[in-house]
């Protein structure tokens, strides 16, 4: 889960970020929405379902988000998956 709170900035005020819950377990990030607790590495987990439409006179859209850490999309989430229908996640790896 996304957390954010309402800050005073120059006589207004906005929200900005705050933290970054797991919406299974509770975990916090470290950073924002990177889950590693290294500085030189990168964990970014999510699942996201993003609509939109798209009209010449403008558009629209609209994100539903869970926040999941590493651990539990690991161990939970792609458990879960792959018992629903016996089906293995796609993996893909880079080297640089």
């Amino acid at each position: 889960m996304k957390h954010m709170k309402t800050v005073l900035i120059l006589e207004h005020t906005e929200e900005v970020f705050e933290k970054l819950t797991c919406d299974v377990c509770g975990a916090e990030s470290a950073w924002d929405e990177n889950w590693s607790s290294k500085d030189n590495e990168k964990a970014l987990t999510t699942v996201l379902l993003e609509e939109e439409e798209s009209l010449p006179q403008g558009g629209q859209s609209t994100q539903t988000q869970f926040h999941i850490c590493p651990s539990c999309f690991k161990n939970q989430l792609t458990k879960w998956f792959e018992e629903q229908k016996k089906n293995k996640a796609t993996i893909t790896t880079s080297v640089w």
